[in-house]
Order: structure tokens, then sequence, then C-alpha cells
């Protein structure tokens, strides 16, 4: 049994800084509650170790209940301007990715024009990225462009993290029907460092294990493109110890920009046991 970690894995800048961010914060406000609007990031691991600290998780629409001048923390997927106003009463920590924050600057400077973004609907970061200009087109799938009709000039962004191989269709579709529309690619180049490897199967290996949160959206589409068969999907190392992995199997593992690399090697460590049984 062969078993290896993508070099390309682990904490992306965004998730490290972040992080970084939230531990600089818990450090310097010793005894006194932190407050974070949402998952600080989407893996469920990473978010447990900060409630096993001490911050307290808060739904959005449940923040009146924290008090006047608390610590509330913007996660790394970020907030609208109109959001973050809302916030005025508190002492306001903000995680954004610089990614992420870019693209809100750019989609603000180019906020006179006719706007497409390609995105989850319901995704923290396009509810950050689009949350200010009511007029912005939200498109999640091929249908939702092929809907789309103008002749005006405008033009495209797109999710961080979303899945390359559909974004490429609906670029193509934008080419072809709505050619007066500029697209901007806003892909996070370790989300795109990790598709790309997935673009193009090592034959070194029959089988992909990838490691990552089923909210996340980095890691859902690191698993839909993926060209193994088969690709499991798992969230932590315990569930890898359950996988049908045989001895002859030659295995990739792939970590979302938000799975920690110490759990890479539980995984791992999972997977090889089963050559002692």
């Amino acid at each position: 049994m062969k078993v290896d970690i993508l070099k390309q894995s682990g904490f992306c800048g965004g998730v490290t800084h972040a992080l970084w961010i939230l531990d600089k914060t818990i450090k310097e406000n010793p005894g006194e509650t932190i407050y974070l609007l949402g998952p600080i990031v989407h893996n469920m691991l990473v978010n447990n170790e900060y409630r096993d600290k001490g911050v307290v998780f808060v739904d959005p629409l449940s923040i009146e209940k924290v008090p006047d001048n608390a610590i509330v923390v913007i996660s790394a997927h970020g907030k609208s301007d109109k959001e973050i106003q809302k916030l005025s009463r508190f002492r306001v920590v903000d995680t954004t990715c610089p990614y992420v924050q870019k693209n809100k600057q750019l989609i603000k400077s180019h906020e006179a024009s006719n706007i497409i973004f390609i995105g989850k609907k319901a995704h923290a970061e396009t509810r950050a990225l689009c949350g200010d200009n009511d007029s912005i087109y939200i498109v999640e799938n091929e249908d939702d462009i092929n809907k789309f009709h103008s002749n005006a000039f405008g033009v495209v962004f797109n999710q961080t993290t979303y899945n390359l191989s559909k974004l490429e269709k609906i670029w193509d579709i934008i080419k072809k029907d709505i050619p007066n529309f500029e697209i901007i690619n806003t892909i996070c180049p370790v989300s795109k460092a990790l598709q790309d490897y997935l673009r193009y199967k090592d034959e070194e290996y029959n089988v992909a294990v990838v490691v990552g949160d089923r909210t996340s959206s980095n890691a859902n589409s690191l698993y839909e493109m993926s060209p193994y068969h088969p690709t499991y999907f798992v969230g932590s190392a315990d569930e890898a110890k359950n996988l049908p992995i045989r001895q002859i199997d030659r295995i990739i593992i792939i970590g979302s920009a938000s799975t920690p690399k110490k759990e890479l090697q539980k995984v791992k460590d999972a997977i090889k046991s089963k050559e002692l049984h």
C-alpha cells in the first residue's frame, strides 16, 4: 500500500491569516469573551478547537443577544459593508481573507457596471461580496447563466473557491452569448493549485481521499472534480478508519484549504494502520 499527502494541502494563506488574528485576539484579551460571527472557517475540527478555548459562536441572526462593547470577530469569509455597519456597538475584529477583501474592493470599483458573480448563492463569501449591490446577478450553474440575456457591457467575477471545471463551462457560455461582459478570474491561487492537480490524473495513484468539511466549498469542489475512481470524502481520521482500502491501492490524500495538516497525517496513519490487519 502506498499512501501520500499532496504537498499543496493544508491551510491556505487566508485561513492562516484568520486563525493568527483570532489567536492574537484571544491572547490579548484574557478572561474576556470573544464572540465569533459564524464559523471562523468551514471546518468543524478547527471550530471545535476554538470552542474549547472559550470562543462563543453566534448566529448573525442572534447578534442582538451579544452585549454592547463586546469583541465580535468577522470570519475569514468576510461580511458586506451593510452587515459590518450593524456591528457599530461592538469592538470588531476582522479576519477576512486578503483575497476575499481584494475581490470585495474590486467589485466595489465596478459598482457602476453590470456585474455577474459566479458562486454558490448561500455561501458566506458570496453574501459578503454581493451584499452591498442588489443589482449583481448571481450565477450558481449553467442554467442560471443561460437565463441571463443582455447586450450591455459588464464584468464577471467569481467565488474564490468555485469549481474550476464548472467555472470554465460558464465562462464559455458568457464568451459566446454575452461577449460584452469582461471576465475577471478571481479564483484563489491555493484553490487553483489544488484543483489543477486534479485536472490531470497522476497515474502514480488509483485512489484519492479528500479530507475536509462537508460545508466547505473548497473541499466539495475538490471532491466533485477528482478524476480518481474511487474518491472518498472524509471529515476526519475517524471516518478514514472505515474506508474500504485494499493492500494494493496507491492513495493520494488531498486536504482542502481549511483542513489542518495534523489531521491529514492522522488520516494517513489511519489508512496505513489497515496494513497491520
